[in-house]
């Protein structure tokens, strides 16, 4: 009897070891695939920034034409503020669609340099996404403005916080960058 426990035990080792190897291999082949989906979002955050792009152009065009448009027309340099305003927040949730986007990438089971790239772009987008709700705060401040001196002033600060997060935000992409540069054979 002490013989027929003795092989069950080994046959029960045995087991585990095969299981054992099969989970390794099957962790192996899920991270390839994690690798492709993460790309597959990668390109699409990528394609959510380049709409981003557009509609934050479209509304600093917006902005200086405003800022062109004489006093005696303030009625349409307003309409203008609100077309704007308007492009600033689709650019804003074209920032937070991208950003979402490598956030959840960076989840995956990747290379940890690519992880951490991804990382730092979901912050970059998030940074971006804060810099454009600010920048909207520009023409927001002409339509509620009882005067030009009280939109000079409320304009002048919201620029400097612009200028602020724009830095915050250009530091992550520099950041992403370099690493991405560090390290091509991970970051493609």
């Amino acid at each position: 009897m002490k013989i027929k426990m003795k092989n069950q035990g080994n046959s029960t080792a045995v087991v585990a070891l095969l299981l054992l190897v099969a989970v390794v291999l099957a962790c192996n082949k899920t991270g390839v695939d994690e690798t492709a989906a993460a790309n597959k979002l990668v390109t699409e955050g990528n394609a959510a920034v380049q709409e981003g792009r557009k509609h934050v152009a479209d509304a600093v065009a917006k902005v200086d034409k405003m800022m062109r448009t004489p006093v005696a027309k303030l009625k349409e340099a307003r309409a203008t503020a609100a077309e704007a305003i308007e492009a600033y927040d689709q650019a804003k949730g074209k920032c937070k669609e991208a950003s979402k986007k490598f956030e959840e990438a960076s989840k995956l089971k990747i290379k940890d340099k690519f992880k951490e790239y991804l990382t730092l772009k979901a912050k970059e987008f998030d940074k971006r996404a804060e810099l454009v709700e600010t920048a909207k705060g520009t023409p927001q401040a002409l339509i509620d403005a009882k005067n030009r001196v009280a939109f000079v002033s409320v304009a002048n600060a919201n620029n400097e916080r612009v200028d602020r997060i724009t830095k915050e935000a250009d530091d992550l992409a520099i950041q992403a960058d370099k690493l991405q540069k560090d390290n091509p054979d991970s970051i493609k």
